[in-house]
């Protein structure tokens, strides 16, 4: 049985995850219908180690955890293994911008990632990715030659990522001190990562 839309969108705005990774999260579990077996009156009522597991992934502390923040530009995807329940990738990405990162400032990077296709159907798990050269990223990881997760990753062109981002913002503003717990983070969390939000915002609306 397929987790009623209305509820996942009441669990994500009850903790406070942007509309925009709820959209992105119902996509993945369209492909898993016969694998999903919970019920509405669960996930509203307790916590789903399954559909938590999917969630995980999208609470502000693995982006704000990340000390490698940049956007990017896919050049190239190879494949590097394939399986029936999995393919695994790794997309080189020319960097246009960093705006978090320990130390210097490359100009290319590296990310695998789990991906699928028509032979190779999403997982339950997730995430999971199909990029292709010329797609725009922003990408939050431990390095820049790293795998995801852990960290956390946005795709599509400039104007997406605008709208992505400004959700993550807004979304991030208006957390209440209960839903700033079950992301993970604090007060100061919060400043820090709205001052990284802006940063993106006015990259990507300087990038032509």
């Amino acid at each position: 049985m397929l987790v009623p839309r209305s509820c996942l969108a009441k669990e994500f705005a009850q903790e406070g995850l942007p509309s925009s990774d709820f959209v992105a999260l119902r996509e993945m579990m369209m492909f898993t219908r016969h694998s999903l077996v919970l019920a509405c009156a669960l996930i509203s009522g307790v916590s789903v180690q399954l559909f938590g597991a999917n969630m995980r992934s999208f609470i502000e502390s693995v982006r704000r955890k990340a000390p490698v923040v940049y956007v990017g530009s896919v050049k190239e995807v190879r494949e590097l293994q394939r399986s029936k329940f999995d393919i695994k990738a790794k997309a080189f990405v020319h960097i246009k911008a960093v705006i978090r990162t320990p130390g210097s400032n490359p100009q290319q990077a590296t990310v695998e990632y789990s991906s699928y296709d028509e032979k190779t159907p999403m997982l339950a798990g997730g995430p999971q990715y199909q990029l292709r050269p010329g797609v725009s990223v922003i990408v939050f990881a431990n390095s820049f030659d790293t795998s995801i997760p852990p960290g956390y990753l946005l795709e599509g062109n400039r104007q997406e990522l605008l709208q992505r981002v400004d959700a993550l913002r807004d979304t991030l503003s208006k957390m209440s001190p209960d839903q700033l717990k079950v992301n993970e983070i604090t007060e100061n969390d919060r400043r820090v990562q709205m001052s990284l939000y802006e940063k993106l915002s006015a990259s990507l609306g300087a990038a032509k």
